[in-house]
């Protein structure tokens, strides 16, 4: 434990003399934070290229519009504990960003507040004797992939390069999680600085119950994670690649996926499904719609694991052998990393035995893109499979995550939805509520948990897990009077 009694005394100094001003909230934690860690630190100046970089850096573009009083370059735990606490007593409101990938308004984004960018701390290591990998918040995932290919291993993390480590406390699914479960399930330990402003380090056998909760819960409630300490995994050659199917064959692509859901007997392979639709009119040539398939094998032979799917006609097979990098960046980047542009992420959750329910989503979807042509840059409908041996490999380890995965399978659908720039509000608005109500008109499965990473800030997914009542205590816990809950955004415990 890293005590902050003789930083939080200097704080109160500090903003004694500035809070006599007429400065607003936000001007006055900024002018505090540039005295107590200095200019290099701490930019107020929207005209600073550090500035817009991550002020613009955002997945959503829309979260691009917001204007920080000012944005803060921690390096160190000891910096964003100075950081929160200048912050509360300021009063202001504040953001804490990694990669920024989160589509949700003021989950890693604030307008008139601190913005408190990870991005600076980007260190890494890995202990070949104990296999266990440490990194900071700043890198991205496609970053860690390639640092760690070095030492023949990898860490979980999601299945973009671009995605911050954000992704991994709302749990993190792999290509490997087959294996060894979501990425959150391989955290060792912990550093965090709890919105107390003190330092700690959180393991199941110190802060136990912090532990669990940032296992799969988000990271906002609870604290900020300034370091992870993970079990890194060996990995080699894969034999990997994209199928791109046209939407006539649709019916045998689903038969297909349905199939290996239920039936793929070996956890070393993996499949994520995207259907993708274009606004383009159509014309009747299926021109404006594709399916494309990822299918992942963790070793140089997959053998007729993917059969189902390599029999269907397509128009492009990439399978190949290639390194886990090459993995994550596949296929062309347009279509890996989709867009940065106004997008927004919905989720959904269904059972795979004895349930069509995924496949009512997917008609569901192309209905809507259909009678909502020109209100979409581009649409995503993506299966992300849970198998059995997900499930079972996270629940053997460390008691579980926050989710406490119910055994599979079943299915997570991430839908996307890109909306065109310079829409008016009413029309955004009109969009947006149509769009949520396609979803949510297919329903989900009672006692399985929303995902976290793919949710939108109306669907609060930590109230679907059957931990919610503990991590509402662990709440309390660790923000006893509210200050995460009420000066930045995140999912509520209301």
């Amino acid at each position: 434990m890293i005590t902050t009694s003789l930083v939080l005394i200097g704080i109160q100094f500090y903003c004694g003399i500035s809070t006599a001003t007429t400065l607003t909230s936000g001007a006055t934690a900024c002018t505090n934070l540039t005295t107590l860690l200095g200019l290099g630190k701490v930019s107020s100046n929207p005209l600073d290229l550090r500035y817009i970089a991550s002020r613009e850096d955002y997945w959503n573009g829309l979260q691009s519009v917001y204007q920080p009083s000012c944005i803060v370059y921690p390096v160190s735990a000891q910096d964003v504990s100075i950081a929160l606490q200048a912050i509360r007593v300021s009063g202001s409101r504040f953001a804490v960003k990694a990669g920024g990938h989160n589509t949700n308004n003021f989950f890693s984004s604030v307008d008139n507040g601190v913005l408190i960018d990870l991005g600076s701390m980007n260190g890494k290591s890995h202990n070949s004797s104990s296999t266990l990998a440490t990194y900071e918040p700043g890198s991205t995932f496609g970053e860690l992939y390639d640092y760690y290919a070095q030492f023949g291993r990898t860490v979980l993390g999601p299945t973009l390069a671009g995605v911050g480590t954000g992704a991994a406390l709302g749990g993190g699914l792999s290509y490997l999680s087959p294996q060894y479960g979501m990425a959150c399930d391989d955290f060792r330990e912990l550093e965090v600085v709890l919105p107390s402003g003190e330092i700690v380090i959180a393991s199941p056998e110190s802060y136990a119950d912090l532990f669990f909760g940032l296992r799969g819960g988000g990271g906002n409630a609870y604290g900020v994670v300034t370091k992870y300490t993970v079990q890194s995994r060996p990995i080699g050659r894969l034999y990997a690649g994209n199928l791109v199917y046209l939407f006539e064959q649709n019916d045998a692509v689903v038969d297909a996926i349905q199939a290996f859901m239920q039936y793929n007997p070996d956890p070393k392979a993996s499949i994520v499904a995207t259907y993708l639709k274009l606004p383009t009119p159509d014309l009747d040539l299926n021109l404006d719609e594709a399916i494309l398939m990822f299918l992942v094998y963790d070793g140089p032979d997959a053998g007729d694991l993917f059969k189902n799917f390599t029999s269907i006609p397509y128009l492009l097979n990439t399978m190949s052998l290639k390194t886990y990098p090459e993995v994550i960046n596949m296929p062309i980047p347009f279509l890996a990393e989709l867009t940065r542009g106004d997008n927004i992420f919905r989720v959904g959750v269904h059972r795979v035995i004895d349930d069509d329910s995924h496949e009512r989503a997917i008609g569901a979807w192309r209905d809507w893109a259909e009678t909502n042509k020109g209100a979409y840059e581009l649409l995503t409908f993506d299966y992300e499979p849970v198998p059995k041996s997900l499930t079972d490999a996270s629940n053997a380890q460390n008691g579980g995550n926050a989710m406490q995965m119910p055994d599979g399978p079943w299915v997570w659908i991430s839908y996307i939805l890109e909306t065109p720039q310079g829409m008016s509000q009413a029309d955004y608005d009109a969009v947006q509520a149509s769009f949520a109500k396609m979803v949510d008109s297919v329903g989900n499965a009672g006692g399985l948990p929303l995902f976290v990473n793919d949710a939108g800030f109306d669907q609060n997914p930590l109230a679907t897990f059957s931990t919610y009542s503990e991590l509402q205590q662990i709440k309390a816990k660790y923000d006893p009077d509210g200050f995460f809950a009420q000066k930045t955004g995140g999912w509520s415990f209301a």
